[in-house]
C-alpha cells in the first residue's frame, strides 16, 4: 500500500549554510495535475524562504527563491543524474538514501565490439567512465531542478 502523504523538499545555501525545508502534500492532491503540483512547489519554496528569514535575520528577495527546485523526497533512494561523457543525461536511481562518492558504468562498445566477441577474437578491455558528483553552490552537491543529484563525467 501507497502511503497516502509525500513529502516535498526544497534547499538552498545562504552564507555557506544548507537550509531546507521538508512540506507534506496528499499524494492524490500532487497526482491531480499540474496546476497542484505547480501550487505545492510553491508552498514549499515559500517555506524555505520562511526559515531562512528567520535564521538569517535578514529579508531575502522572493525572487531568489522562484526557481528553487523541489521535489518528492524518497526514502531509501535517490536519483542520479549523469552530466557529460558517453552517458550523459542517463538517470538511474540508487538504493541508498545519501548519493554515492563516484559512479563507474561500462561504456558501450556497439556492434562492432559485439560482432567481434561472436566471432571468438579476444575479448577488449571493458572501457569504464567514471562520474563524480557536481559540485553547486558553496561547496555543496549540485541538483537538478527535479531534484537528482547530478555527477560529471571525470576525465582522466
Amino acid at each position: 500500500m501507497v502511503p497516502d502523504t509525500l513529502t516535498l523538499r526544497c534547499q538552498t545555501v545562504i552564507d555557506g549554510r544548507l537550509y531546507w525545508a521538508l512540506v507534506p502534500v496528499d499524494r492524490m492532491l500532487w497526482e491531480a495535475d499540474e496546476y497542484a503540483q505547480e501550487h505545492a512547489r510553491r508552498t514549499a519554496r515559500k517555506e524555505l524562504r520562511y526559515r531562512a528569514v528567520k535564521h538569517t535575520g535578514r529579508e531575502l528577495p522572493g525572487i531568489d527563491f522562484d526557481t528553487l527546485p523541489v521535489w518528492v523526497e524518497h526514502p531509501g533512494q535517490c536519483e542520479v543524474e549523469c552530466v557529460g561523457g558517453p552517458h550523459d543525461g542517463q538517470r538511474m536511481t540508487w538504493n541508498s538514501a545519501e548519493p554515492p562518492l563516484a559512479i563507474d558504468l561500462p561504456v558501450d562498445e556497439g556492434v562492432a565490439g559485439l560482432l567481434a566477441a561472436a566471432q571468438g577474437e579476444p575479448a577488449s578491455v571493458v572501457r569504464h567512465a567514471t562520474y563524480v558528483p557536481l559540485m553547486g553552490d558553496g561547496g555543496f552537491f549540485s541538483r537538478a531542478q527535479d531534484g537528482a543529484w547530478r555527477y560529471a563525467f571525470k576525465t582522466s
